[in-house]
């Protein structure tokens, strides 16, 4: 039987739920393009969140039934947020996968307005919303390790739904995914060289030279002990933000993945790096500080990462991050609780090798999952330390507004769960251009054209996806 029973669906609702998931698995993995662009035809209906083959679980959403979209002006975006998702309870089904239905979106960078008292100097020339989150009734989980895919829809009872239409499209679903069968394609080798893009970034390289020898001042000075400096390329985009996501996913497949698209912009993301992730009372993130790219062979690998993990001032850079991570947990998390669960392993991706560790603790009674967003928001990987002084920084130094860069995109569960990743080697495309931003971590010893070039190297993979899809546009056009 596919669906769930009448004596099930009333006992949830005798429970208290008013949003039930109905969950059908299917021991079979269609490629997760071919899924969306079957289930939303109309991009602008769903949301995509992929997880790439080294991941458990990736995602696409779709049949939106609310939104909340928040600018700079007026109430804290998250309490709106918050408020919107409490008028829905749903029960925790730990056979399905980590999410079954809820909101999908984004936190700008540019809530830190919202969260803390910051100036407010930088351009905002891209104008937007500082939190964008659609709440979505379907959705399919594709597991990777399993090599099985999840479809759920939910019977939202308040809103004249019951059980027996819950069944009935959740066959349907079934119905539409039996015709697909083509797995996901085999990432792609290519070669990261430098772009043949003309782009347009938001610093010269002496005005970002000049950016960090102020940092420095900063640092002899007391003030922080790093700060991450960002870099925005701007260019004309003439390929669809879709056909860019497809190559990305190929050339340099992340963990945290996604595309969004919306009316007047649209996302494409392969970050490599959870800000949070929330499941129960389980309070979860993985920093990720320190960079080599991989080598031609497992040998180069090997001295490769040695080197990386041997390297004092990386270590040293890692371990302060960590810190900061522990005492953002710390404010919402139990006593005691908070630990460091891995410490600086290294972990390979197709093009470069990164430090990483993980905390974890459990959260206060008390404490929400938007109480959790407010400690860790943003990610201290890319604001620095320490963390509000260093963003007061950012917004006296960088021309632009940060925007979608560094912020978050990820779910929030009907079950109160959630997970979002950092926003790095992302895109955004608007009226025909797109901007891809990079940055790298300043401190006392940093070499100023170094650190430029590194921002710049950090953007390869996103404008390199760019230009292959500009160029094969070109050639399906002749």
């Amino acid at each position: 039987m596919i669906g769930i029973s009448k004596e099930d669906y009333q006992d949830y609702i005798n429970r208290g739920f008013n949003v039930i998931p109905l969950i059908a698995k299917w021991d079979h993995a269609p490629d997760l393009a071919e899924i969306y662009e079957l289930f939303c035809p109309d991009p602008e209906t769903g949301g995509l969140l992929e997880s790439g083959r080294a991941g458990k679980y990736s995602y696409v959403a779709f049949t939106p039934v609310a939104e909340v979209v928040t600018h700079r002006a007026g109430t804290d975006p998250l309490i709106t947020l918050e408020k919107l998702m409490a008028q829905w309870k749903s029960p925790r089904i730990v056979q399905g996968p980590d999410w079954q239905g809820g909101a999908l979106g984004f936190l700008s960078y540019d809530l830190v307005q919202h969260l803390e008292k910051m100036p407010d100097h930088a351009h905002d020339d891209l104008l937007l919303p500082n939190l964008m989150f659609t709440v979505y009734r379907d959705c399919i989980a594709i597991d990777h390790q399993e090599k099985a895919c999840y479809l759920i829809t939910n019977v939202i009872v308040d809103q004249e739904d019951d059980d027996e239409q819950g069944n009935n499209r959740l066959q349907m679903m079934m119905d539409k995914i039996l015709t697909l069968k083509a797995p996901m394609d085999k990432p792609a080798k290519v070669e990261l060289t430098e772009s043949s893009l003309q782009v347009d970034p938001s610093f010269s390289k002496e005005q970002f030279e000049q950016a960090v020898l102020k940092v420095q001042e900063y640092i002899r000075s007391g003030d922080v002990f790093q700060v991450n400096l960002s870099v925005r390329q701007d260019f004309p985009l003439t390929t669809t933000p879709w056909e860019v996501y497809k190559t990305l996913r190929r050339i340099n497949p992340s963990p945290y993945m996604a595309y969004l698209h919306y009316p007047d912009y649209q996302v494409v993301s392969a970050s490599p790096e959870l800000l949070i992730k929330l499941q129960g009372s389980k309070l979860s993130t993985r920093p990720i500080a320190g960079t080599r790219p991989r080598g031609k062979d497992r040998e180069e690998d090997l001295r490769l990462a040695n080197e990386l993990i041997e390297n004092e001032k990386e270590r040293a850079e890692h371990i302060m991050l960590v810190d900061l991570e522990r005492n953002d947990l710390g404010r919402v998390c139990k006593y005691g609780t908070v630990q460091v669960t891995d410490l600086m392993v290294i972990e390979e991706y197709s093009h470069v090798m990164h430090i990483v560790s993980h905390v974890e603790g459990e959260l206060a009674e008390g404490k929400t999952a938007y109480d959790a967003i407010g400690a860790c928001f943003p990610g201290g990987t890319i604001t620095g330390a320490p963390k509000i002084r260093t963003m007061e920084i950012i917004e006296e130094l960088e021309p632009v507004k940060r925007g979608l860069y560094t912020g978050s995109i990820g779910w929030i569960g009907f079950n109160g769960d959630l997970e979002l990743n950092i926003v790095i080697r992302t895109l955004v495309a608007k009226n025909g251009w797109g901007h891809v931003q990079a940055g790298a971590g300043i401190v006392i010893d940093s070499k100023p054209e170094a650190e430029y070039y590194e921002s710049l190297k950090k953007a390869e993979a996103v404008l390199k996806a760019v230009q292959l899809s500009q160029e094969q546009n070109k050639l399906s056009r002749v």
